[in-house]
C-alpha cells in the first residue's frame, strides 16, 4: 500500500499490467509470464497531498508471491501416512512469497 500523504500515483510497467486502487491506495501488478529476455520493471510518480515537500520521503511496502513455484527446488517424492484406513493422494502445491519490504523513494 501507498502511504495516506499520497494523493495519485501514475505507474507504468514493460510487462504485464498494474492497477491502481485510488481509495485503498494499493498497486497491484500482474507480470504474468516471465520472459528470460526482459527484466519487469516499474516506474512511475507520485504527487503527494499539499505544496510543501515532507520531512522525510514516504516508504512503499511491497510483497509478491508466485503460485505453483519453488524456488528452493525441493520437491516431495513420497508420503507415507499411518494409522489411516484411506490412501491419501501425494498432492503437493508450492508458493513463493516475499517477506515485507519496505522501500525509500527519493
Amino acid at each position: 500500500p501507498f502511504p495516506k500523504i499520497v494523493k495519485t500515483a501514475n505507474l507504468n510497467v514493460n510487462m504485464g499490467y498494474v492497477l491502481y486502487d485510488e481509495a485503498s491506495k494499493v498497486a497491484k501488478w500482474m507480470i504474468g509470464n516471465l520472459d528470460e529476455k526482459n527484466r519487469p520493471q516499474l516506474t512511475g510518480t507520485m504527487k503527494i497531498e499539499g505544496n510543501e515537500k515532507p520531512e522525510q520521503n514516504p516508504p512503499l511496502s511491497i510483497s509478491w508471491k508466485i503460485p505453483l513455484s519453488s524456488l528452493s527446488g525441493l520437491s516431495v517424492g513420497g508420503l507415507s501416512v499411518t494409522g489411516e484406513t484411506y490412501r491419501p493422494y501425494k498432492g503437493v502445491r508450492n508458493i513463493a512469497k516475499s517477506g515485507r519490504f519496505q522501500f525509500r523513494c527519493s
